[in-house]
């Protein structure tokens, strides 16, 4: 993987591990994280890539991330000219556009912040195994067609509690999609890494 583009998913983790104590059982974890566990909360966000918004979308907190991925944006990396239209929507089929409930695990803190990796799957691609870290599901000719997000690390989830904000990190070096019907698998490769951030900006509840 391109070390710029690695560098750049790990460093939300990076930084706070750093500061992060080594003692995860002790008494003031557990009620951090327990805490953070119990609440329900909604938040408004944006998916960047290389600081430009690409998407916007909402985000559910509770023991998962509910949020929906930026499809449009990566249909036109996974499917290209093959059956993207000019306005970035499948000319032969649809988005699904839902929320997806992405599962995570703790894994330290600092003064101010709770570390998170996404709980991915493990997919054999080329023969070397891959995180399935997130999938979303696209219609192409009437049949529904699941694209899962391949990377070679897991993603991230960041909580800041000194400003209630959350911060998810995704790389996907390569798409592997699924027909459902007939359960033919492609696996579409990038050129170049994509690294995707979802940053929320305002908590709604």
């Amino acid at each position: 993987m391109n070390k710029t583009m690695r560098l750049g998913l790990t460093a939300l983790l990076a930084w706070g591990f750093l500061t992060a104590c080594s003692d995860f059982e002790s008494d003031e974890t557990a009620e951090a994280m327990n805490a953070l566990s119990s609440q329900y909360a909604v938040y408004d966000g944006e998916w960047t890539i290389n600081k430009q918004v690409v998407d916007t979308a909402r985000l559910e907190v509770t023991n998962v991330l509910k949020v929906r991925l930026p499809e449009k944006y990566l249909g036109t990396f996974c499917f290209g000219d093959e059956y993207t239209g000019g306005d970035n929507t499948l000319s032969i089929g649809e988005y699904k556009g839902l929320p997806i409930s992405i599962p995570y695990r703790y894994e330290g803190y600092s003064a101010n912040a709770l570390f998170s990796t996404i709980a991915s799957t493990e997919k054999s691609f080329d023969g070397v195994m891959l995180f399935n870290n997130v999938s979303f599901t696209v219609a192409i000719d009437g049949v529904d067609h699941r694209v899962d997000l391949l990377s070679g690390e897991p993603g991230n989830a960041v909580y800041r509690n000194d400003n209630d904000q959350w911060t998810i990190g995704l790389t996907v070096t390569s798409f592997y999609v699924t027909n459902l019907e007939t359960r033919e698998e492609q696996a579409r490769t990038l050129n170049t890494p994509i690294v995707l951030y979802y940053n929320t900006k305002n908590r709604i509840r």
